[in-house]
């Protein structure tokens, strides 16, 4: 059994990762790429309460956007 992960990474800038800490697109300030694809890689351990947080964190940042 695995965890299907990986695709675009997380970072600080364009030059090292595909989003931000916000899972938002560093090329499309409205593209926001939550889900488990921002880890490049997975330990042994069940990544789903660490992706949901995030999820929940980048939920947060788009509704605070679009309420001001």
């Amino acid at each position: 059994a695995g965890h299907i992960v990986g695709t675009h990474r997380m970072g600080t800038s364009a030059v090292n990762s595909a989003v931000n800490d916000m899972q938002q697109s560093w090329d499309h300030e409205n593209l926001f790429l939550v889900g488990s694809g921002t880890f490049p890689t997975v330990a042994t351990a069940n990544p789903t309460l660490t992706i949901a947080a995030l999820c929940l964190r980048s939920a947060d940042h788009i509704l605070r956007r679009v309420l001001n």
